[in-house]
């Protein structure tokens, strides 16, 4: 480092060491954790790369230009440190900086502004310090010679959440009846709103918010994956991993941590589906049985995925068995996972393990006692037993049943209903029924533009 480029502590601003390629002298980098963040020089605020981030208008830019400026050294600046100094949690941070929670709150731009000693000439806003001190709003409001009324300060995050998760399970019988793609929209919309409205809360308005942020993250996550796009389900996916976790919610953590398998399961990588599973059970004492049994399915999926005949029947033992003995309750997460359910998700893992014959009778009786509002689903059944048709050398059959899962999965345009009626298609070909192949990949090509 040449005299003439010398930099000096970001805390003392004692001049640094020739070798030391941070912004903190030695004996300040060794005093520990601080809560408060350095007073950097005007040098620093005056740089081009910070009076861009200034200029922007956007608190997120600034703080992520603020960690990575060179004046800290070669590393940027942890996000940990940075989201203590501003009295934020990480992951709140981190999204405020990907520009997901995008922070116009005036009191918390001013917050955010003392915290980091950013000058007061070169902020957007006005920081205040006029000395004038507003009357403080009491809890009702005394209009002259009329009634008392509530003060308009009432916070209404708590009836706000419970209004956006009853739209939230509208979206979700909208999804079992049409598939994903009208949805994802107005659910990617929806869950963005969800996630600045934790920006603008407080008190104990902001716990049901991260909740209902957090499940409308994981809604969107499982719009895209059934339309097809994994990559942007599991980015949701762990953005709602992040939101729960924030909330402190286990069994709603537990719950995406299985959507995460889910996911992979769908990219057919069979050692990070079982991963994310048995991630998911990690403190099974604490789940409730349904959770368990889904969880448990998805680590089934995740041995006939790898080939794993025995490991993936035991699994799918335990799922059914906590299946069976979990009660009827309706604030359960996975109160979907049934016994039944169970025996369908089976067949699928037997037709993976390449033994359809036994996958046949399942299917068969699950579709007979069908329940119409999951019409999406109904057509992805019929994708599998299409293919268990095929697999067992029915070609007949077979083209029949993916003519009805066809007839559906032009609605909902299911991708997952789409690769399964591919696979049926595949293993016609394998079996000798090469018309039968030829006229379902013929029509596939026609009615899954």
């Amino acid at each position: 480092m040449a005299h003439g480029d010398a930099q000096y502590c970001a805390r003392c601003g004692a001049r640094l060491a020739r070798d030391n390629t941070t912004s903190l002298c030695s004996p300040c980098g060794h005093t520990g954790e601080s809560n408060e963040a350095p007073r950097l020089s005007a040098d620093f605020w005056n740089s081009d790369q910070m009076r861009d981030a200034l200029a922007s208008q956007d608190m997120g830019v600034v703080v992520r230009v603020y960690r990575r400026h060179p004046a800290h050294g070669r590393k940027p600046l942890p996000q940990s440190d940075v989201a203590r100094w501003l009295n934020i949690t990480q992951g709140q941070l981190s999204r405020i900086e990907s520009g997901r929670n995008r922070v116009r709150d005036l009191d918390k731009l001013i917050h955010y502004a003392r915290r980091l000693h950013i000058p007061a000439e070169m902020l957007w806003f006005d920081v205040g310090g006029t000395g004038f001190e507003p009357p403080k709003p009491s809890d009702v409001l005394r209009l002259p010679g009329g009634p008392v009324v509530p003060a308009a300060a009432t916070r209404t995050e708590p009836v706000l959440a419970e209004s956006l998760l009853m739209t939230l399970q509208q979206y979700v019988t909208t999804d079992n009846l049409a598939g994903p793609h009208s949805l994802l929209p107005i659910a990617t919309q929806q869950a963005s709103f969800a996630e600045q409205l934790l920006t603008e809360s407080h008190g104990h308005g902001h716990a049901p918010l991260l909740y209902v942020a957090a499940r409308f993250a994981e809604f969107t996550g499982w719009l895209y994956q059934d339309a097809g796009d994994l990559h942007t389900a599991m980015q949701w996916s762990n953005t709602a991993l992040d939101l729960s976790q924030e909330a402190g919610d286990a069994h709603l953590s537990s719950y995406i941590r299985m959507r995460k398998s889910n996911i992979a399961s769908d990219a057919r990588k069979p050692d990070l589906t079982i991963a994310f599973a048995r991630a998911a059970l990690q403190n099974p004492g604490a789940l409730p049985p349904r959770l368990k049994a889904v969880a448990l399915r998805q680590e089934a999926h995740g041995y006939a995925l790898a080939g794993n005949y025995d490991t993936c029947a035991r699994a799918l033992d335990h799922a059914f068995q906590y299946a069976s003995e979990a009660p009827n309750d309706d604030t359960d997460i996975a109160r979907y996972c049934t016994p039944s359910y169970i025996e369908m998700e089976a067949a699928h893992c037997w037709v993976e393990l390449g033994k359809p014959a036994k996958a046949l009778t399942t299917l068969q009786q699950g579709l007979a006692d069908w329940q119409s509002d999951f019409r999406r689903d109904l057509g992805l059944c019929l994708a599998r037993l299409a293919v268990a048709h095929a697999g067992t050398g029915q070609p007949n059959e077979a083209l029949t049943v993916a003519q009805h899962s066809l007839a559906i999965a032009s609605e909902t345009r299911s991708h997952r209903t789409k690769h399964q009626l591919h696979r049926a298609s595949e293993l016609l070909t394998t079996v000798g029924a090469h018309e039968h192949a030829h006229y379902l990949r013929h029509v596939l090509r026609n009615t899954l533009r």
